[in-house]
């Protein structure tokens, strides 16, 4: 997919971006506005004026909770896989070492 470039205002600043043909315009515009949003979060709640820290505690920030999602998926993830592990074994039929022994066509018929 070919490249586009997409022009956005950032805190008041216009800047171009060139993005993969890969990534949605609405999804880019929504990251550079939680950027943006997280960005002004943090400059209300502190005394730090310098552009160039605020934008590093907000990466940090925005990792931290990148970091904290991962982990939370991993962890579903795995509970997934255990599921489906279950599952599969249940489906095989090896549900353990007693188990309802099949009806006869007899014993089907009668109830």
């Amino acid at each position: 997919m070919k490249a586009k470039e997409i022009d956005v205002s950032i805190l008041g600043k216009s800047f171009s971006f060139m993005i993969s043909g890969k990534i949605n315009t609405d999804d880019f515009l929504e990251i550079v506005n939680y950027v943006e949003e997280n960005y002004t979060k943090i400059r209300n709640n502190t005394d730090e004026y310098d552009p160039f820290r605020l934008g590093l505690l907000t990466s940090i920030n925005i990792t931290e909770e990148f970091f904290h999602l991962k982990k939370e998926n991993d962890k579903l993830k795995s509970i997934l896989d255990n599921i489906d592990s279950i599952v599969t074994t249940v489906d095989k039929g090896d549900v353990g070492q007693i188990s309802f022994a099949k009806k006869s066509k007899m014993e089907r018929s009668n109830g």
